[in-house]
């Protein structure tokens, strides 16, 4: 069981990553013919089931990268079929406080630090727990990754306890869901989170996590890996698809005739 997370952030000072809600193998192999290191298979917002998010999962392993998932809720179903095909970073959205976070911990790793269910079949610990079970579970323990979400006033109050939570690797901010939550858009938005944001990222720096950020330039990113962010999500395959869709038939079509 490789430390997939670990050693790609040994070779590398940033990651980048794109958030994929209706990925086909193809696009999972362009994406590691173009550098990318991180798949953000979003099960939460995007129709794909957990057996395809499997599938694809471990495609992006094979090809060198890792894969996260985003799961739907908080629940057992949810965690541990993830971990047992081998997914080995899992990203739980709108986390509220430190309760939710332990229980994701004890969903999401083996004892003594969690209560995942063991297999001895499953592609999580490489079909096999061998003839070290103890060292194979420590070693899985190890290398899967639990990420929250940071999405709304309640968590930002509480980041220092979820921040506390032994066995949360990876943090990120959903300023999105945050921002409308509280009917914020646009400027008034920007200047409501930007201050949380930066102060939740120094905390997250402090507390020894990884933080993530999304981010839509190269300005962006170069600011927040002065606070510490290592990985960068550089868009939506939806979106960035639609985008080409339309780039590439705009020249073709009829202009208007000049009056």
């Amino acid at each position: 069981m490789e430390d997939r997370l670990g050693d790609l952030l040994r070779e590398n000072d940033v990651l980048y990553g794109l958030t994929c809600r209706d990925a086909t193998a193809t696009d999972i192999e362009l994406m590691a013919q173009a550098g990318y290191h991180v798949v953000w298979i979003d099960l939460e917002h995007g129709p794909q089931s957990a057996a395809k998010a499997i599938s694809l999962g471990r495609m992006a392993t094979h090809l060198g990268m890792i894969a996260l998932v985003r799961i739907l809720e908080l629940s057992r179903t949810h965690v541990q079929r993830l971990l047992d095909g081998g997914i080995q970073m899992l990203n739980l959205p709108d986390v509220s406080d430190a309760e939710e976070a332990a229980e994701f911990v004890r969903l999401g790793k083996y004892p003594p630090l969690g209560q995942r269910g063991v297999s001895s079949t499953s592609a999580g610990t490489g079909f096999s727990l061998g003839a070290d079970p103890r060292r194979v579970l420590e070693r899985a323990n190890e290398t899967t990754r639990l990420m929250v979400m940071f999405e709304g006033d309640r968590a930002y109050e509480n980041r220092e306890s979820i921040l506390a939570v032994d066995g949360i690797d990876v943090v990120t901010v959903g300023p999105m869901d945050w921002s409308i939550g509280l009917g914020l858009f646009g400027q008034e938005a920007d200047a409501y989170l930007a201050p949380k944001i930066d102060n939740l990222l120094e905390d997250i720096r402090d507390a020894g996590k990884t933080a993530t950020m999304s981010v839509s330039s190269p300005e962006a990113a170069m600011r927040y890996r002065k606070m510490g962010v290592r990985i960068f999500f550089l868009g939506v395959d939806v979106a960035m698809k639609r985008e080409m869709l339309a780039g590439a038939i705009r020249p073709f079509k009829p202009q208007p005739l000049p009056r």
